[in-house]
Formats: structure tokens, C-alpha cells, sequence
């Protein structure tokens, strides 16, 4: 509820003997996530209560988030989860492990402007941002909770649309090709403005937040629908500055941009605006 991880333990493992210890730095820490990843964690959480209602159990009230038990009463083998990456990895082509994640996101969070002691703190190294600064070297200030913001906009839109009913989350697949996409919409409405004139070259977009808030959506699906038009050549981004609209030529024969004007005025109009025959 409050977007809160809190990590107060780590697991050991030795060959198949495992067992709850202290974290690295012995220091619990608080980590702050973003709207998308909470609403996936929600629809998760779900759907291992209902799973477990199925065997006539309940999940225990201080249970593990991920577990191999049905009521969750367990942790999972932490050797487990990297062989379940690598394997996914191999089938995607891909040549990495788990831990290359921290590297992403410590990198992806400096170079969007995360200072160095948050980036520490989401990591758990110690030193107060030492040990991130002899890995990571550029970095400049921002706070934590923007950190969790820029993260999750970088991140690939989930293929699931959720929508709270009242009662459990509704998790539905979503049709990347579906024409009523939200980032469609979005790049839609953007293109429209600035095919009409209203928004011209040179011109900024709103922000990847403010889209955010107007249409009702995380801040990847607004990410995306920029991405979109980014592709189109309508606009161009650059890190750390924001959307602006090119310079976009129409083909010879191709119909020209249209103008905004205002419709003529009705002699019956009583001072509205009114098409004439």
C-alpha cells in the first residue's frame, strides 16, 4: 500500500542446505517502487491467495513473496532463481545472469540523475555511496523517490492490462497490435497536434509524468507512445531534456498540414461559432 520494499534479511545457501542470516552491510534498508510495479506485485500476491484457496489454505500473514510452498511459508533457493534466469536468458539469446540486473539499474539510475548515495542505498552498498562511486562514476542529485519514477518508465511496458473492480485485480491480456492501446491513444492525440499545427517544430511535449497523470496511466505506457513517435520522426528526445517536435515535411502530393482556424460567425449564432452551408 505504501510502494514500500523493505529489506531486513538475506538467504544463504550452501549446496542444498539454506538458511535466513543478516544482510551484507548487517543494515536494513527501505526501497521505494514504482506505480507499475506495485499494481504487478498486487495482481501476483492474488493470485497465490487464490491458488492456495484451491488446497484450502491461507497465505501465512509474514510469508515470503516468492516461495515454492503453497501458503508461502517458505524462501526459495537462491541458486534457484539464477538457473530459472539463465535459462530464460538462452532462449531469448541472450548472454547474461541475474546479478548484470543490478549493474542495469544502478547504471540506468546514474544516467538519468540519480545521485550516487540513493543509487548506494537501493543497492545496499556501504560506505555511504563509496563503493557505487569506484563502480559507477558519473552520478549528479536527485531523490529516491524519482529513482523509482525513472526506473520504472524505462522499463518494457507489461504485456497486462489491470483494472481494480473492487474485487481482486483483473489481470487480462493485452494485444500489443490492439488498436484502443493507451499508448496509442496517446501517440495518436500527440501526432494529431502536431500534424494540425497546434503543436509545431521546435515545440516541447509535456513531460513523460504530466502525460502520465492526464491520460490515467504509468509513466512506461506514456513512455512508450513518445518511443512511438520518436520512430515516426515527428519528435526528438534527448537524455535528461524533453520531447520537442521536428521539422516535418510533407511529399509532393501529399496533402498539406492543415491550419487551425476559426469557423465563420452565424448571423443566428447569438455569438457561437457555426459552420455555413
Amino acid at each position: 500500500d505504501n510502494a514500500i520494499l523493505s529489506i531486513r534479511t538475506s538467504i544463504g545457501q550452501d549446496g542444498a542446505k539454506t538458511w535466513e542470516k543478516d544482510t551484507k552491510t548487517h543494515q536494513q534498508r527501505r526501497i521505494a517502487l514504482d506505480e507499475a510495479t506495485v499494481t504487478l506485485l498486487k495482481a501476483y500476491r492474488q493470485q497465490c491467495d487464490g491458488q492456495a484457496k484451491q488446497f484450502g489454505r491461507k497465505l501465512v500473514t509474514h510469508g515470503r513473496l516468492f516461495s515454492s510452498s503453497v501458503d508461502h511459508s517458505t524462501w526459495l533457493r537462491p541458486d534457484s532463481i539464477g538457473q530459472r534466469y539463465r535459462r530464460m536468458c538462452t532462449k531469448l539469446g541472450w548472454d547474461m545472469n541475474i546479478h548484470q540486473l543490478r549493474h542495469y539499474s544502478a547504471t540506468e539510475l546514474i544516467s538519468s540523475g540519480v545521485d550516487a548515495r540513493t543509487v548506494a542505498g537501493r543497492l545496499g552498498h556501504g560506505g555511504g555511496g563509496a563503493t557505487t562511486l569506484r563502480v559507477y562514476s558519473a552520478w549528479v542529485a536527485e531523490a529516491d523517490q524519482r529513482a523509482a519514477g525513472n526506473l520504472g518508465a524505462r522499463m518494457p511496458t507489461p504485456p497486462v492490462t489491470i483494472e481494480p473492480t473492487g474485487a481482486p485485480l483483473a489481470v487480462t491480456e493485452e494485444r500489443d497490435d490492439a488498436a484502443g492501446s493507451p499508448y496509442r491513444k496517446i501517440a495518436a492525440d500527440l501526432q494529431g497536434a502536431i500534424t494540425s499545427g497546434a503543436l509545431r517544430p521546435g515545440d516541447q511535449l509535456p513531460t513523460v509524468a504530466d502525460l502520465a497523470s492526464r491520460y490515467g496511466v504509468a509513466a512506461g505506457t506514456a513512455q512508450r507512445a513518445l518511443t512511438q513517435l520518436r520512430s515516426a520522426r515527428l519528435i526528438s528526445v534527448s537524455r535528461g531534456r524533453r520531447a520537442i517536435v521536428t521539422e516535418h515535411l510533407t511529399r509532393a502530393g501529399d496533402e498539406r498540414i492543415a491550419e487551425v482556424v476559426p469557423l465563420p460567425r452565424s448571423p443566428q449564432s447569438n455569438g457561437d461559432f457555426r459552420p455555413q452551408p
